[in-house]
């Protein structure tokens, strides 16, 4: 099924030999504050400086505290609400912007699921100071700024993380890894293990084995968290049946997915929805 929640891909101006852009919000535009649910394709760093309002990152609002610092992954839907004079910084990037440093994969993970870190004083003014140092280098293009822009970004990963977000796992095996991002960055979800061990191309097994190394848990269970997550976002964010968002999150019998979400998630897909259509 097609995603029914609007996808935006990374459009960078030309030319543009880095996928990576940042700048204000008035900069990028009216969507940049975007007040509809929708996702990327890419990865997204937002710095507030100012505002009201609240940023909705998987169905949980968190209020505007200026500064405050988001980190938006690949597949994540999100969207600003009720916002005022909102302002700072967003940075908009692909995986290919993060080639020299592939570890902060696991540490944008990381400070995506903790949301709305807010720095302490002396932390927004350095912050502040590296985000203009990164427009500079982006507006004027001297020779070199895609090296500089890319060290910039790693800096900015690390430092955002001193911020108070877990600290990314140990590095992964390779098959875990891309287990991980397959079931991050995609919103068609396959419904077993076999599935995803046939596209990264490894046994059942040897999936599993380097899943709960990495981990600790089984592979299937961190796809039912995944099919109970992407349920979730469409039965708030998509006027989607119950029996098409069974489809899209992988199952052929509805009545089996309303007992596979109730279990899940403690209570009807019905009734979740009535709880939090907005």
């Amino acid at each position: 099924m097609e995603d029914v929640l609007p996808r935006h891909e990374l459009d960078v101006p030309d030319p543009a030999p880095l996928p990576f852009a940042i700048g204000s919000f008035d900069w990028f535009g009216p969507m940049a504050r975007a007040g509809f649910p929708h996702r990327h394709s890419f990865h997204e760093i937002v710095y507030v400086t100012r505002g009201t309002g609240a940023h909705v990152v998987d169905l949980a609002a968190h209020r505007l505290r200026p500064p405050q610092l988001f980190a938006v992954a690949p597949g994540q839907v999100h969207h600003w609400r009720d916002v005022c004079g909102l302002d700072g910084w967003v940075i908009v990037f692909a995986d290919d912007a993060l080639h020299q440093h592939p570890e902060d994969r696991r540490a944008l993970t990381a400070l995506s699921a903790a949301p709305g870190l807010r720095p302490a004083p002396g932390d927004a003014a350095g912050l502040e100071s590296l985000l203009a140092a990164m427009a500079l280098e982006y507006t004027e293009r001297r020779p070199g700024f895609t090296t500089v822009l890319a060290a910039l970004l790693h800096v900015l990963v690390v430092r955002a993380l001193r911020l108070g977000a877990p600290r990314p796992a140990d590095p992964a095996p390779g098959v875990a890894e891309r287990f991980g991002r397959l079931l991050t960055h995609d919103t068609g979800i396959a419904p077993t293990v076999r599935a995803y061990a046939a596209r990264l191309g490894v046994s059942t097994s040897h999936l599993t084995e380097a899943v709960k190394a990495s981990t600790g848990e089984p592979p299937g269970r961190l796809i039912r968290r995944a099919q109970a997550l992407e349920a979730r976002r469409l039965l708030a964010r998509t006027g989607l049946s119950v029996a098409q968002v069974a489809h899209a999150v992988g199952f052929a019998d509805p009545a089996y997915f309303c007992r596979f979400f109730r279990r899940e998630v403690g209570v009807t897909p019905g009734r979740f929805r009535e709880l939090n259509r907005e």
